[in-house]
């Protein structure tokens, strides 16, 4: 008498297919679609924001060049004069050259605090603009001036108020009306 093994009889088990790891549907799809896109937009804003905050980069350099230079002879009137030179260059930079190029003294000052929302040119350590280049001597703290100028390079707007319109209305404003 044969006797049959039970286990014999069993069939294999048979196993799923592997689960692919790529998406397949629609939707996962369109999430990827989307992620590239966004990473896409958020690049070039990276760029343009890096290019565009070039001169940014450049004018701290170059005012911390200057600061150098000045612990090095330690003269305050060839300081503030390259300070105010650089102040003056980094806003022909970025605004219309009528509405910066003639400011002196008091406008230039205000011109300062307007386009970074602070009184300190005009009330604190920048109003040595005002009247430096009409003095022998100059007699001011150059490391308040410095952190003054870091913060204006670093918090100006692109765009400032002139007498209460912005530069780009005035300058896109006829000069002579018929």
């Amino acid at each position: 008498m044969g006797q049959m093994d039970p286990l014999a009889e069993l069939r294999n088990i048979h196993l799923p297919d592997p689960v692919s790891g790529f998406p397949s549907a629609p939707g996962w799809w369109l999430l990827v679609i989307l992620i590239c896109v966004g990473v896409f937009f958020l690049l070039r804003w990276l760029v343009r924001y890096w290019r565009n905050n070039r001169y940014r980069r450049v004018g701290i350099s170059q005012l911390n060049e200057i600061f150098k230079h000045f612990e090095f002879d330690e003269d305050q009137k060839q300081y503030l004069a390259s300070f105010s030179e650089l102040l003056k260059q980094l806003a022909l930079t970025i605004y219309p050259r009528d509405a910066v190029a003639s400011l002196t003294g008091e406008e230039w000052v205000a011109f300062l605090d307007r386009s970074a929302d602070s009184k300190a040119f005009s009330m604190g350590a920048g109003q040595v603009l005002m009247y430096s280049t009409y003095e022998r001597e100059a007699n001011f703290d150059v490391q308040e001036l410095h952190k003054l100028g870091l913060n204006w390079i670093r918090k100006h707007r692109r765009e400032a108020p002139v007498a209460g319109r912005s530069l780009r209305s005035s300058f896109e404003e006829p000069r002579y009306k018929s």
